[in-house]
C-alpha cells in the first residue's frame, strides 16, 4: 500500500458517514475549501469524492509535469481536507471522470452530490453524459470566477456569429463593477489601462530575484514514480520538477511574487531573455487553474499593495487585467461559442488531428476554425528537434523542461511562427493543450484559436498578431546568439521571420487586406518592387521547407 492509501484510509467514509454528511464531488481543478459547497458547512458535516481518472490522464500526451502538478495537488487536498474533519472517498478509476463518479456513487451508496459547474467543456460533457446513465448530481455556479454570464451578455449580448468581441469593454465594466483600481466611479491615475507603458525590453536591471523553489515530499515523489510507471511517453519529463503541491507551498509561491516579483512585472512583462526565462512573471497560472489560488484574493492583495505603494499603479493594473479582464472573457467567449464550435460554418477545415506519431489521439474532437486557411502539419521543431531558430528552440526547449513559458514567447514567437508559416492553428491549439501545465479548454482553445492564430477570423483580436524579425529583436536576447542576421530579410544568413512577414501579408491579402489595423504594412507591402517580392517569397518558401523536413523525435526521448 503506497503512502498517500495509508494516509488517507483513516478518513474514508464510514456507513454512518454516507448517510449523515453532505456529499460533494470536487473537480480536478476546484481544490479549494474558500469558496463554493465545501466553504458553506462544517468540516464534520461534510463528505467529498475526488476522482483520480487514468482515462482523463491519457486523453491526450499531458506534460509529465502537468501530471505531477495535477495528481499531487489532488492528492494532498484530499490530506488537507482529511486533517479538517472532511470525510474523504478518494476514488482510483481507469475510467473518465463521469463513468468514474457514476461508479464510486453506485460503489458506495452515495447520496445526490452536489459539485459547481465544471469550467471545462470536456469534464461537463464527461458528467452529463453519466447523468444520462443515472448519476444523480446538482450543480451549483461556480463562485471561483469573477463574473457570471450576465455579466458577460450584458455588456455584449447573446453571442451572434461573425461578430467581433473586444476584451476592453468587458474589463471597463467589470472594474465600475467591482470598483478595483476604481476612485469616484473613475479610474484611479486616469486610464484603465497602462499596456503601453508595459513594453519595454529587460536590459539586465533591475536585477531579478531567484524564486522559490518547492522540492517534492514523500506523496509528490510517488506521484512522479507514478507518471514515469504509467505515462512514460507522454511529452516532456518529470526531472527535477519543483512545483507546489501544498496549500502552504502554493500561498508561499504567491507570498514571493507579491513581494519580489510584482513591483517589476508591468514594464517588463513583454520582454523576452533566453539567461531569464521567467522574468518577473508569477508563474501561477498553473495553480490558480487549478483553484489552488483564488484571483479574487489575488487582485485584492494586489491593489492594496498598489494603494500602499508598494507596486506600481502599471504593473498592479497590467496583473489584474490578465485576471479580472482576459480570463474571464476568454472563459466566457468558450462558454458562449460551445468551444469555438458556434463560429460561421463557412470557415475552412484544418489540417488532420495530430497523429500518434506526434502523439495526439485520433479520436478526440475540436472545433477546427480557419479563417487563413492554415493547413500545414506542425513541424517536429515543437517537439525538440532543433531548427536552428534561436528563438523557437530556447522557448519549446522551456517547454519541454518546465511545460510553461510566459505569454509573449506563446504569442509572439511559438504561435507567430506557426501563422506566418501556415501550420495548422488545430494543431498548434492541441500541442498547446498536452504542452503546458496551465492548458485547459476553455483557455487555451480561445487564446490559440482566436488571439494567437486568427483562426477565428476576428472574434477576440481586431487583427493577427504577427510580426518579422525585429519585434523579436527589440524585445529579447535572442537575436545576438542567433545564425540568423534580423536585420537582413532576404539571402544567406538572413532571419526567415521577416520574409515570412511580408509573404503571410501578400498571401492572405484577399481577408486582411481591407483591415484597418494592417493599412500602414499592407502601403509598405505594395511599395516593394517585384524582384524584392520574388526573393522574399523564395525565403520564406526555404524556411517552411527547412522546418517541414525535420524528422520528429521518438516520444521516449523526450
Amino acid at each position: 500500500m503506497s503512502l498517500f492509501h495509508r494516509q488517507i484510509l483513516p478518513a474514508h467514509p464510514t456507513p454512518k458517514d454516507i448517510t449523515s454528511r453532505r456529499w460533494l464531488y470536487i473537480p480536478y481543478d476546484r481544490l479549494t475549501d474558500l469558496t463554493g459547497p465545501l466553504a458553506q458547512q462544517p468540516a464534520a458535516q461534510t463528505g467529498i469524492v475526488i476522482i483520480e481518472s487514468a482515462a482523463k490522464s491519457n486523453r491526450r500526451p499531458y506534460h509529465k509535469k502537468k501530471l505531477v502538478l495535477l495528481i499531487a495537488n489532488m492528492r494532498h487536498f484530499a490530506l488537507e481536507q482529511a486533517a479538517r474533519g472532511v470525510s474523504v472517498l478518494f476514488h482510483f478509476s481507469p475510467h473518465d471522470p463521469g463513468t468514474a463518479l457514476l461508479e464510486a456513487q453506485r460503489q458506495h451508496n452515495l447520496p445526490t452530490l452536489t459539485t459547481t459547474q465544471p469550467a471545462e467543456r470536456e469534464l461537463r460533457i464527461d458528467l452529463e453524459r453519466a447523468i444520462a446513465q443515472g448519476l444523480q448530481l446538482n450543480l451549483l455556479p461556480d463562485t471561483t470566477w469573477l463574473s457570471t454570464t450576465e455579466d458577460f451578455t450584458e455588456v455584449f449580448g447573446p453571442y451572434k456569429t461573425g461578430r467581433s468581441y473586444v476584451m476592453d469593454r468587458f474589463y471597463r465594466r467589470m472594474r465600475q463593477q467591482t470598483g478595483i483600481l476604481m476612485e469616484s466611479a473613475k479610474p484611479i491615475g486616469g486610464n484603465y489601462s497602462y499596456d503601453a507603458e508595459n513594453r519595454k525590453p529587460y536590459k539586465g536591471q533591475p536585477p531579478i530575484p531567484t524564486p522559490p523553489t518547492f522540492p517534492p515530499d514523500p506523496i509528490t515523489q510517488e506521484v512522479i514514480a507514478l507518471v514515469d510507471r504509467d505515462y512514460p511517453s507522454h511529452f516532456g519529463s518529470t526531472t527535477n520538477f519543483n512545483l507546489p503541491t501544498t496549500q502552504h507551498d502554493c500561498d508561499a509561491m504567491w507570498a514571493f511574487a507579491l513581494q519580489h516579483l510584482l513591483p517589476h512585472f508591468g514594464p517588463y512583462e513583454d520582454a523576452m531573455r533566453d539567461d531569464h526565462l521567467q522574468l518577473f512573471h508569477s508563474k501561477t497560472s498553473a495553480i490558480i487553474n487549478l483553484g489552488r489560488l483564488l484571483p479574487a484574493t489575488l487582485i485584492q492583495q494586489v491593489e492594496q499593495a498598489a494603494t500602499a505603494g508598494k507596486i506600481p499603479l502599471p504593473s498592479a493594473e497590467g496583473f489584474i487585467r490578465q485576471l479580472l479582464g482576459w480570463r474571464e472573457f476568454m472563459r466566457h467567449l468558450h462558454q458562449q461559442t460551445d468551444g469555438y464550435r458556434l463560429l460561421e460554418p463557412t470557415t475552412k477545415p484544418g489540417a488532420p488531428r495530430l497523429d500518434s506519431e506526434t502523439w495526439e489521439t485520433p479520436d478526440l474532437e475540436g472545433a477546427t476554425p480557419n479563417a487563413l486557411n492554415a493547413n500545414l502539419p506542425l513541424p517536429a521543431a515543437y517537439w525538440g528537434t532543433p531548427s536552428g531558430l534561436h528563438c523557437i528552440d530556447t522557448v519549446v526547449a522551456q517547454v519541454i523542461d518546465e511545460g510553461w513559458t510566459h505569454h509573449i514567447p506563446r504569442l509572439m514567437v511559438l504561435s507567430n511562427l506557426a501563422t506566418l508559416c501556415g501550420f495548422s492553428p488545430r494543431q498548434l491549439t492541441d500541442w498547446f493543450w498536452f504542452s503546458f501545465i496551465d492548458a485547459y479548454d476553455w483557455v487555451v482553445e480561445t487564446n490559440v484559436l482566436g488571439m494567437a492564430t486568427y483562426a477565428d477570423g476576428g472574434l477576440t483580436a481586431t487583427k493577427p498578431y504577427v510580426s518579422g524579425a525585429a519585434y523579436i529583436n527589440k524585445m529579447s536576447n535572442y537575436c545576438p546568439h542567433c545564425q540568423y542576421d534580423p536585420k537582413r530579410s532576404t539571402g544567406p544568413g538572413s532571419c526567415p521571420f521577416t520574409a515570412l512577414y511580408w509573404t503571410f501579408l501578400e498571401r492572405n491579402q484577399p481577408t486582411l487586406g481591407n483591415n484597418f489595423r494592417l493599412q500602414m504594412p499592407y502601403t509598405t507591402l505594395r511599395k516593394k518592387s517585384p524582384q524584392d517580392l520574388v526573393q522574399l517569397r523564395t525565403r520564406a518558401e526555404e524556411a517552411i521547407t527547412h522546418l517541414q523536413s525535420l524528422p520528429f523525435p521518438k516520444p521516449s526521448v523526450v
